[in-house]
């Protein structure tokens, strides 16, 4: 039986940020503050913001029956933005007119503006252990969390076990420790306070 991992269903004020945020990077994908003052009509944005939500909400382990309710939408409606084709949108984005986006093209807008925000999120998490590490004199951190660059979070066992294959922390292989530590892993730092928790049980570090 493989047991299927659930993240942490995130209070709703960390998920409104996370629409916030979400809703920068598609206003940049669509072509920054600009393209959006030439568009006369702007009824579709409540349309992205609940399909930034049906996102948001499908990730953290909802149904597609609990998000309509949560959202006030059918299951269809759901469905048609969490089965859009971001890669689609992606390549038609440039030529994108307010008359474009129904939920289809919402929802595909709503999965590339979280693919986004996430990245630009394991890079500040990157840049900061590295600092930090950096200041500290430890390596290991830095070298884990580069690894981990254009990762989806959260991460199981089996893909962390591929990406730190062959490296070595405090002499230790990084696959035994990550036998130890607790999934899903939500992001680098998550990972970093996790190996630094077993090497403290460990008696490695204090």
């Amino acid at each position: 039986m493989v047991m299927e991992i659930k993240p942490p269903r995130e209070p709703d004020e960390e998920r409104d940020e996370k629409v916030l945020k979400m809703l920068i990077e598609a206003i940049r994908i669509i072509g920054g503050p600009k393209k959006l003052v030439g568009m006369r009509n702007l009824t579709w944005l409540p349309s992205l913001v609940r399909a930034m939500y049906a996102v948001l909400l499908r990730n953290a382990g909802y149904t597609y029956e609990e998000i309509a309710s949560k959202l006030g939408v059918t299951r269809a409606t759901v469905e048609k933005m969490l089965t859009a084709d971001e890669e689609a949108v992606r390549k038609k984005v440039a030529g994108l007119t307010e008359e474009d986006i129904d939920e289809h093209v919402a929802g595909g807008l709503a999965k590339l503006a979280y693919k986004e925000m996430m990245r630009r999120g394991v890079e500040e998490e990157i840049e900061k252990i590295t600092t930090t590490s950096t200041a500290l004199g430890i390596d290991w951190p830095v070298r884990v969390a580069t690894l981990l660059k254009g990762a989806d979070f959260p991460l199981d066992r089996e893909e962390l076990m591929q990406r730190l294959r062959g490296v070595k922390i405090m002499g230790v292989d990084a696959e035994e420790l990550l036998g130890e530590i607790e999934y899903p892993v939500t992001s680098p730092v998550d990972l970093v306070k996790k190996i630094s928790e077993v090497l403290r049980k460990r008696k490695m570090v204090k």
